[in-house]
């Protein structure tokens, strides 16, 4: 049971609520309580006295210099939420869902700031509880004035309105609140804005896609840690004082987590090592020209400083949506220690937005050096294993000329890394003006938010063709000689996907690595 008040929810509580189906509770403390009711007390009396009150007592946006009767409030916040009914393509997850829902009430009890009343965040606590969860299109959100379409969702939901996801079907919400003997409750005056003028499913579907982004740190580590042991490589790159002076706290991670791997490993080199016995000397000569190399290619030898920073960038883009999704993000804001109410922008996604942009950046530069990476090890001219991974096979042999082996797969992870980089545009610089200019500088932060979840989940798909890749060649070179967590790597996927003796399709085996690198503790962090 996660108690939310406002101030401390994680990304871990988030994905907690939203895949595991925890259920969430309110403080109990008397101050709490008083606290709501006490701002919602404010904002009755503020409006009471016929000020203008934008999105209480006036209209929205740019027509807000129109102003109505106290009377016509509650009406016109069940207005909002019919016309921007219009949410479109494809529905978020009930997963997603749930996120959404819990980072709205996250938000909304916030220290009184949205003004709602009491039996509005029981009500949403309720439908979490219940799992009565909205129906959520995908596109409508421009990320300033927040989410306003897709959260107007919500808004109707509890107001008994359109569909929801319940026991495992979507049904009308009238039909799951009458099995769960749940009367629907009218938002009255400011809740619609409470409800939609913010950034909570933009910042939900970002916490869900850090958690999942979070993995591939490890994943890409590792893939790095196989291709040093492939490729005989040398330690030297990643041991830990080199990262130390560079001074990058990811590189320094990234780093130590392949030097963790490749130190029990029989073919990575020690770099004294090397020297004794891969270099030959002068020996009075002027010249020699070594066999072996002295240092490894940049997609070995510089994988801490990609992958650490994608590392640093997960902990900047952490930073900014915890942030968020602890905040009081609509409009207008009510102040009760102040005494005052701010008409404001706290319902921009800039934050969210510029955090998956970075994420999507950081994130293509892992697939292409994963892309990199495979071309080592998959072309037999630069890691001393067969052509393309096929197995050995003598001239005389019946298959001899037949077998292509990774061929095609590594066309297939060079594919997927050119769309991983087409996701890299920044979202937040596509910003147009919209509702007469008065929305004219606008965050886009919901569409980053869903283009870094997207393209998370090609980077999976590339990453499980890579390791079924690395899992041949580790085949080919002699598992023994492996570092032990190699090892139990290969038991793992050699569970999902045989050693390919002879061609044949790899499309399943790759989904099936795929899904298995999504959930495995091998690559938790």
């Amino acid at each position: 049971m996660k108690t939310i008040d406002g101030n401390n929810l994680t990304i871990e509580d988030v994905c907690s609520v939203a895949l595991e189906g925890e259920e969430v509770s309110l403080p109990k403390d008397r101050k709490f309580w008083a606290t709501l009711e006490e701002s919602r007390k404010f904002l009755e009396d503020y409006i009471a006295t016929g000020v203008p009150t934008y999105g209480v007592t006036t209209d929205f946006g740019d027509s807000c210099h129109n102003q109505i009767s106290v009377d016509k409030a509650g009406e016109l916040q069940r207005t909002i939420c019919k016309y921007h009914g219009i949410g479109l393509g494809p529905s978020f997850s009930r997963e997603v869902g749930r996120a959404v829902l819990l980072a709205r009430l996250n938000g909304n009890i916030k220290g009184g700031y949205s003004a709602i009343r009491p039996e509005l965040a029981r009500m949403m606590l309720t439908l979490l509880n219940k799992d009565i969860i909205p129906v959520i299109p995908q596109l409508g959100s421009v990320g300033a004035s927040g989410d306003l379409t897709p959260l107007s969702y919500v808004a109707a939901v509890i107001m008994g309105e359109r569909r929801v996801y319940y026991k495992g079907s979507i049904v009308p919400t009238a039909e799951a609140f009458k099995k769960e003997n749940i009367c629907p409750l009218p938002i009255e005056a400011k809740e619609g804005l409470a409800l939609m003028n913010g950034t909570s499913v933009m910042t939900a579907v970002a916490s869900l896609a850090w958690k999942k982004a979070e993995r591939l740190a490890n994943i890409s580590d590792f893939l790095t840690a196989v291709t040093s042991e492939i490729t005989r490589g040398k330690d030297t790159p990643f041991v830990a004082r080199v990262s130390e002076i560079k001074n990058h706290k990811g590189q320094c991670q990234s780093a130590a987590y392949v030097y963790n791997i490749i130190k029990d490993s029989k073919r990575v080199w020690k770099y004294e090592d090397f020297l004794q016995n891969q270099i030959k000397k002068l020996d009075g000569k002027t010249f020699v020209a070594q066999e072996n190399k002295i240092q490894d290619r940049y997609s070995i030898r510089c994988a801490p400083q990609i992958t650490g920073v994608y590392r640093d960038t997960l902990n900047f883009a952490r930073n900014l949506i915890t942030e968020e999704l602890n905040s009081a993000n609509d409009n207008p804001l009510v102040d009760i220690e102040a005494g005052r109410l701010y008409n404001t922008g706290n319902f921009y996604g800039g934050h969210i937005c510029a955090s998956c942009d970075y994420m999507r950046t950081a994130l293509a530069n892992i697939a292409d050096l994963s892309d990199k990476q495979a071309e080592v090890i998959i072309d037999g001219k630069f890691n001393g294993l067969t052509e393309n991974l096929i197995p050995v096979t003598p001239p005389d042999h019946p298959r001899a000329g037949l077998r292509l082996g990774f061929k095609a797969a590594q066309i297939t992870i060079s594919a997927i890394r050119g769309e991983v980089a087409s996701y890299c545009y920044p979202i937040s610089i596509t910003s147009a003006p919209t509702e007469a200019l008065n929305q004219d500088k606008v965050s886009m932060g919901t569409i980053s938010a869903r283009k870094w979840d997207e393209q998370i989940g090609l980077v999976f798909l590339q990453f499980a063709v890579h390791l079924l890749a690395a899992m041949q060649a580790v085949d080919l070179a002699g598992l023994n000689d492996f570092a032990p967590f190699t090892q139990k790597v290969h038991e793992e996927v050699r569970k999902l996907s045989d050693f390919v003796e002879d061609d044949r399709e790899l499309d399943k085996d790759a989904e099936r690595v795929a899904a298995w690198l999504k959930v495995t503790p091998l690559f938790a962090s």
